[in-house]
């Protein structure tokens, strides 16, 4: 039955009536561009061998953009193959409770996705004449039997204390299994020791799988997407341990843009990346300008790929009155995120999590009745396509019988936009959300409790333990913008992560409600052969010569 399936999808692709929104290579190499691509694949080299490591086929951005970097890395000469999961794991980035109910889950894992999954990829790779590696070819049946026989009998403190002898598969499946629930902890899930124990198998099986796969062939450098949950973040340990240079990214937030980094995650690399690569800029009038103008267009997301508010409220003034605030004495807003989100290790972070940082902020703004703080909980709790299970103002809830008159709570479900909130707060304070790259250079003064990728540019203030946070908050009100001299840097960096660090890819053709939400046609294809998608050529020089993902787009 699956194999009659699937032969009728591709039927349908091969006729053009298969998701036709979607991009279709069938089409595009029907074109005199074939024999274009043929002789480029001909000439590609194969001593060198650059892996896509798409894995889960049905994240359709991924799937597709990958489609689009392997015919640009064949036209500058590089041999490319795939890597898809074909239906072996038992729990992945693709799995999640929203799709698969927990009761669900537990028994059968992510197998009702499996199928419509492993095809996707598939029919998007067939007839780009690219070699696809799958993960189930490259594990033995004795092999997965050791590790039932290694999981079965583990408690569910045994599995979060699991050691591998190499790297850290514990990390990877439990980011995985928060992912699945759309929480900051399992503490209170009943099917918590199923859930996780599935996600830890599936990540020692990419392990040994991917292990077995790079023996037999020589990859030079692998390509994720993401690069943190299962199987991404174990494939992406695994290469690092090799020595296989590793590419991770990630859709930007501007459309038609994507945001790469080496080695591992951007939410990692962003947060040390050298000040010199942007804080020489030579700002002009010009920038200035393109960069207000973008910023303001983000208020109502018109220049992004997501947008939270279908009606975003602005009148702040009747807002903030109907929450009991008084306009006119220093309001500090506070900017929490979601709690379950890219969860990863920080070593500097100085609190434990997000929780236990707004109980000791608003601990401490209990005893300052002459500020009031308005926290803004996240609008993508509720208005993404993952509904946080776990929300902050439950939590807040559950710590606190009655909260003090000068806090107020605005919940993700609230359509006030957190721009005009910001614009008549004292500060702000954040934990890692990007919106402090935002507000810093319209002179808002940030603080950045968490790991942020503004933090440590010398634009906000950055306390390097708990002490040193609640000594600022001690000296709040701050009254005063920031300087202008903190105000260029932070339109400096702000410019590099939007305009620099965002990549623009002018081969595709953004497609509004619609998924994915770009797609690339025979035109698009001859620009990237021809080598005009500027952006895709940055992409590739950086991978083919280990060089920054910079896209200086100041230069044109």
């Amino acid at each position: 039955m699956k194999s009659f399936k699937y032969n009728i999808k591709k039927i349908l692709k091969n006729s053009n009536l298969y998701y036709k929104h979607l991009i279709n290579w069938n089409l595009i190499l029907s074109s005199e561009n074939k024999a274009i691509y043929d002789d480029l694949q001909i000439k590609s080299n194969k001593d060198e061998t650059i892996l896509i490591s798409t894995t889960t086929g049905g994240h359709l951005v991924s799937s597709h953009f990958d489609t689009i970097l392997a015919s640009a890395l064949i036209k500058n000469g590089k041999n490319v193959e795939f890597l898809l999961c074909d239906a072996i794991l038992e729990g992945c980035q693709q799995s999640t409770s929203h799709f698969i109910p927990e009761n669900i889950f537990k028994k059968d894992g992510p197998k009702s996705l499996c199928e419509s999954c492993y095809h996707s990829g598939l029919l998007v790779y067939e007839k780009m004449g690219i070699k696809i590696n799958k993960l189930g070819d490259h594990i033995s049946s004795d092999e997965r039997k050791d590790i039932d026989n290694i999981l079965e009998e583990l408690s569910y403190t045994e599995l979060l204390e699991y050691k591998d002898n190499e790297i850290n598969l514990t990390e990877d499946a439990l980011s995985g299994a928060l992912r699945y629930y759309a929480v900051g902890t399992l503490d209170n899930e009943p099917y918590k020791e199923e859930v996780l124990r599935k996600y830890l198998k599936s990540a020692i099986i990419t392990k040994i799988a991917f292990k077995n796969l790079i023996k037999k062939k020589n990859f030079s450098t692998v390509v994720l997407n993401h690069g943190i949950y299962v199987p991404q973040g174990t494939i992406s340990k695994i290469a690092k341990l090799n020595n296989i240079n590793v590419v991770c990214y990630q859709p930007s937030y501007k459309t038609n843009c994507f945001t790469l980094s080496h080695d591992t995650t951007y939410h990692l690399t962003m947060m040390d990346e050298p000040v010199s690569y942007w804080e020489n800029i030579e700002w002009n009038e010009n920038l200035d300008e393109r960069l207000k103008k973008y910023l303001f267009s983000r208020r109502h997301g018109k220049n992004d790929w997501e947008y939270y508010f279908r009606k975003p409220e602005f009148n702040v003034h009747e807002k903030f009155k109907a929450y009991g605030l008084n306009i006119n004495k220093p309001i500090v807003g506070m900017l929490t995120n979601i709690i379950w989100d890219a969860l990863l290790t920080y070593p500097n972070n100085i609190f434990d999590n997000m929780l236990e940082w707004i109980f000791k902020t608003i601990d401490y703004f209990k005893t300052r009745p002459d500020l009031q703080l308005a926290i803004r909980v996240h609008p993508a709790e509720v208005n993404s396509d993952r509904v946080s299970k776990q929300k902050v103002l439950d939590e807040i809830k559950k710590k606190y019988v009655e909260i003090p008159k000068n806090i107020i709570v605005i919940d993700s479900n609230d359509n006030l936009s957190t721009y005009s909130f910001a614009d008549i707060c004292d500060s702000i304070i954040i934990y890692s959300t990007k919106m402090g790259m935002e507000f810093s250079p319209l002179g808002i003064p940030v603080i950045c409790a968490g790991e942020s990728y503004v933090k440590n540019k010398g634009i906000t203030f950055d306390p390097k333990n708990q002490s040193e946070y609640m000594n600022i908050l001690k000296n709040l009100p701050m009254k005063n913008k920031l300087s202008a001299e903190k105000v260029l840097r932070a339109k400096k960096y702000a410019y590099h992560f939007f305009f620099r660090r965002s990549i623009p890819i002018s081969s595709i053709t953004h497609k509004p409600h619609a998924w994915p939400p770009f797609t690339l046609d025979k035109y698009g294809f001859k620009k990237i052969l021809d080598g005009k998608d500027l952006g895709l050529e940055q992409i590739c020089n950086s991978i083919i010569n280990k060089k920054p993902f910079i896209f200086e787009d100041e230069k044109y």
